[in-house]
């Protein structure tokens, strides 16, 4: 950098160098000095004075120019009769400085004929730009034609399902169990109903509630193979059906009989007649007591056996008394055993049994 003319730098100056001072006056020295203690007095020492530095000359001033140019008026300065004829400016750009926290700058362009209305008189309106959509660096899947699914059972209308079900499930007479030999139980069920759960939840309504199922006790032998000797089934296998099918099932039966009968003594060898009689058989009882939660409409009761039921057998009486339906009746036995049960002792199991306010008005 050029030194400027005039000025005098004042690291050139030496320290050692007596300034004159300043000013003429030389009281307020004289003061300072006394109010200075005296054993600081000689430890001080006078401070060199600088000298003052010529002023600088002023700048020349360029000469006054009269006459200047004056620059073109833009069309903003001017009112609109002086320019309808000009040509149209290019558009103004104009930049938007962005707040913190956005993105910025913004610069947008706009045309002088937005501002104003064309020669129809219509005024240009902002519309908002139409949205792009993101693209993809895959491409677009083709449009495949949905694939036609081929008819089933299951798009049969409902009344027509049903017709199939009692076809296949309901049978013309009882469904006993144990089953008999000629294959009218319950073989031919499964497979259809193991199908779908749509199969299995309709059919299993019309299966448990539009048969009339048959329990009586079964007096074939059976055992594992571990077991030495067989034992009489009993009513294993009626308490074994109420467990497979499970407590949503028993709320479907309907309709149903049960016959009670004693064990075969040449069977059991080991019980005595007492040990032998219904009323004390476990499996049965069990049986009795898994019926309560059943919503009947009509239970046929049949009483065999060696002795007659009195009132006296409280607990067997207890467990029947529970099951509830619309209609109880008992079957009629040949000569040697319609004595099994009284009348005394039937009328009063009947009015336990025999629902107040009946479910079923219709079958």
């Amino acid at each position: 950098m050029k030194k400027v003319a005039g000025y005098v730098d004042s690291g050139m100056l030496e320290e050692e160098e007596e300034f004159e001072p300043l000013t003429s006056d030389s009281s307020g020295d004289e003061e300072e000095d006394d109010m200075t203690p005296r054993g600081r007095a000689n430890k001080l020492k006078p401070k060199p004075k600088r000298k003052r530095s010529p002023t600088p000359p002023s700048p020349r001033l360029e000469p006054m120019i009269y006459n200047q140019e004056l620059d073109d008026l833009t069309d903003d300065e001017t009112s609109e009769s002086g320019h309808r004829n000009t040509p149209k400016k290019s558009p103004v750009t104009l930049q938007f400085n962005v707040p913190l926290g956005f993105h910025g700058p913004l610069f947008v362009k706009l045309d002088s004929a937005l501002l104003k209305t064309n020669e129809e008189g219509v005024r240009h309106e902002m519309h908002p730009a139409p949205s792009k959509k993101m693209r993809t660096t895959s491409p677009l899947p083709e449009e495949t034609a949905p694939a036609v699914r081929p008819k089933g059972f299951a798009d049969l209308p409902p009344e027509l399902r049903n017709t199939v079900y009692r076809h296949v499930f309901v049978r013309d007479g009882t469904l006993q169990i144990p089953q008999r030999s000629d294959g009218s139980g319950l073989c031919q069920s499964a497979q259809f109903l193991r199908t779908c759960k749509l199969v299995h939840n309709e059919g299993c309504s019309i299966l448990y509630g539009e048969n009339d199922f048959h329990f009586k006790r079964h007096h074939d032998i059976r055992a594992p193979f571990w077991e030495p000797k067989p034992k009489e089934i009993g009513y294993q296998d009626f308490l074994h059906f109420l467990k497979m099918i499970g407590p949503e099932n028993i709320q479907y039966l309907r309709d149903m009989h049960i016959e009670f009968d004693d064990a075969l003594p040449k069977h059991t060898p080991d019980l005595n007649i007492e040990t032998r009689r219904y009323i004390v058989d476990e499996y049965l009882m069990n049986c009795l007591r898994i019926l309560r939660d059943a919503k009947l409409r009509k239970v046929s009761l049949t009483f065999w056996g060696r002795r007659q039921l009195f009132r006296s057998d409280v607990k067997f009486i207890g467990y029947l008394e529970q099951i509830k339906a619309d209609e109880v009746s008992k079957n009629n036995v040949p000569w040697p055993y319609m004595v099994k049960v009284g009348a005394w002792v039937w009328d009063s199991i009947k009015e336990q049994m025999t629902r107040k306010k009946k479910l079923y008005e219709k079958k």
